[in-house]
C-alpha cells in the first residue's frame, strides 16, 4: 500500500441556478461568473437537492415559479450548508437581476473566503 498525503479540499465559490428560464438564466449566470463564482445550472429540484450538499454553494438562485414544497426542500438544504437563497421572478428585468446578483456574488465570495480560513 502506498502512503499518500491528504489533499485538503478547497471550496470553490459557487452558485447554483435552479429552474431559472432563459433568457434570465443567462443574465444570472453571466453576472455571477463576472462576480467570481463558478455557476452550475440545474434543470430540476431533485438534482439540485443532490448537488447542494456535495458542492456546498454559497448562493442558490431559484425561480419564484417553483412549487412551495420544492422551494422548502431547497431552503432546507441551503440552511444546512450555509447558502443564501435568492428568488428571481421570471418577469424580473435584467438590470434589476444584475444589481441584486452583483451584491449577492460579493457577499458569497467573502463567505467562501471566510470558510476557507
Amino acid at each position: 500500500m502506498v502512503k499518500r498525503d491528504t489533499i485538503q479540499r478547497v471550496a470553490t465559490p459557487t452558485a447554483i441556478l435552479v429552474g431559472v428560464v432563459e433568457p434570465l438564466a443567462t443574465v444570472c449566470a453571466d453576472t455571477l461568473a463576472a462576480g467570481g463564482l463558478r455557476v452550475l445550472r440545474v434543470g430540476h429540484v431533485a438534482a439540485a437537492c443532490e448537488r447542494i450538499p456535495v458542492v456546498m454553494p454559497q448562493l442558490v438562485v431559484v425561480s419564484t415559479m417553483l412549487r412551495a414544497d420544492d422551494t422548502d426542500m431547497l431552503t432546507d438544504r441551503c440552511v444546512a450548508v450555509g447558502a443564501e437563497i435568492i428568488k428571481v421572478p421570471p418577469e424580473a428585468g435584467a438590470a434589476t437581476v444584475r444589481t441584486t446578483l452583483k451584491d449577492a456574488a460579493n457577499v458569497a465570495l467573502i463567505r467562501s473566503l471566510r470558510r476557507g480560513s
